[in-house]
């Protein structure tokens, strides 16, 4: 039985470490898009930037949400206990 829960608090924290890097990939990844739509003509320069701004507040919530994984758990967990 140990195994099994050791296997996922790895499982868990293997994802936790992904979705971090996953954030700060697509928020870097969206200043660069954004930096290069500055170059082209107008007629792109917009839907190039809307995707930009969408992967900076895609990693952003992303962010928002791994960091706050834990509080809701623990609340949840409360929650669940007093009932």
């Amino acid at each position: 039985m140990t195994y099994i829960e050791t296997l996922i608090l790895d499982i868990k924290n293997s994802l936790a470490n992904i979705g971090a890097a996953l954030s700060l990939i697509l928020i870097i990844l969206g200043g660069i898009v954004y930096g290069i739509s500055q170059g082209m003509p107008a007629e792109t320069r917009g839907k190039w930037q809307s995707m930009a701004v969408g992967l900076i507040i895609g990693g952003i919530i992303m962010a928002a949400i791994i960091g706050s994984a834990e509080v809701i758990r623990n609340i949840a967990m409360k929650a669940a206990t007093a009932e």
